[in-house]
């Protein structure tokens, strides 16, 4: 039977379970040392903000809308899964028979945040090669407030067999025919544009590396109408050198009344429509220029019109009739 412990012993016993010398390792509820993380890589920004503003207004002129609030615009640093892969492609007969394959593969990047394929960044680094920097560097070099960076929202332990269902879906190949390897975590900067069209929050993305648009096909095409085919045509009709071109397309084949012996309208008519809608537009814009393009046009089709009038060929008098021979005697 153990001997009873004095207090000084019980108190000296509570003080070793409590204080532990530094000699001794780590236990696992303290944990041992944290390895540090991998420092991330990204892509370098290579388009400044001024040069991305400029593609995204000819975005936005390729879509046709002209009447847009923008509203701010932001930099984010966006993370990418990059990957190799090979997929076997079967071609099979109407009997289902394979009669022939083929297998294809390459270099791909997937979009960690949403899934979807960044095609653009391989093509970006096959064709111009750029080499990776650090992305804790980078952001400290540009220095701009309220730069974003979106960490992956798909995890490397998820991206096997969502790569290879997404692949076999794009090849239209089966699964079971798709292998991927070689994921690779890089970040690659995006400026994104957001801006108000009719009342709805849209955004534009630019590659920051090689100005790609990113999310075309996302942003709504208007239609053209009447309008702006005027005011394009007005717009063209300021270079003096492409009145020419102007009058052959509007000329050439019109069907309609007013046409001339050529088949076509008349290039008065035609000259003054163009002058009566560029009038229109000065006045409507308040442009001098465009007024005085409408008066020249006007001009123009004027001495045209008394030029054609001056060289109009008068009838030909209808030739004397014969005499009526006389009649002879019996």
């Amino acid at each position: 039977m153990p001997e009873d412990k004095g207090f000084g012993d019980l108190i000296g016993d509570l003080e070793e379970s409590l204080f532990k010398t530094e000699d001794e390792p780590p236990t696992e509820e303290k944990g041992g040392k944290e390895e540090p993380e991998a420092p991330r890589k990204t892509l370098p920004l290579l388009i400044d903000e001024k040069t991305a503003a400029d593609i995204c207004k000819e975005i936005l002129k390729e879509k046709n809308q002209k009447k847009y609030e923008l509203m701010g615009v932001e930099l984010i640093y966006r993370s990418n899964w990059f990957f190799t892969y090979t997929c076997q492609l079967m071609i099979k007969d109407p009997e289902d028979n394979i009669v022939d394959s083929e297998e294809i593969g390459g270099r791909e990047a997937i979009d960690a945040i949403n899934g979807q394929l960044a095609d653009y960044l391989p093509e970006v680094m096959e064709n111009e090669p750029i080499g990776v920097v650090d992305l804790e560097e980078e952001l400290r070099e540009i220095e701009r407030e309220g730069t974003k960076v979106e960490p992956p929202r798909l995890k490397e332990e998820e991206l096997e067999d969502f790569i290879r269902q997404k692949i076999s879906g794009v090849l239209r190949g089966d699964k079971d025919n798709v292998s991927v390897a070689g994921f690779e975590l890089l970040y690659s900067p995006v400026w994104r544009f957001w801006l108000t069209i009719k009342k709805k929050t849209h955004n534009v993305q630019v590659c920051g590396v090689s100005g790609t648009a990113i999310n075309y096909d996302a942003l709504p095409l208007r239609p053209k109408t009447w309008r702006d085919v005027i005011i394009d045509d007005i717009k063209g009709l300021k270079d003096p050198k492409k009145w020419s071109a102007f009058l052959k397309r509007k000329a050439s084949g019109v069907p309609g009344e007013g046409k001339m012996e050529g088949g076509g309208i008349g290039k008065e008519a035609i000259i003054l429509i163009a002058a009566l809608a560029i009038l229109l537009y000065a006045l409507a814009e308040n442009d001098l220029l465009y007024l005085l393009l409408a008066i020249t046009l006007a001009a123009v089709a004027a001495w045209l019109v008394l030029g054609r009038r001056k060289k109009k060929p008068q009838p030909m008098p209808p030739p004397a009739a014969a005499p009526m021979p006389s009649p002879q005697p019996y």
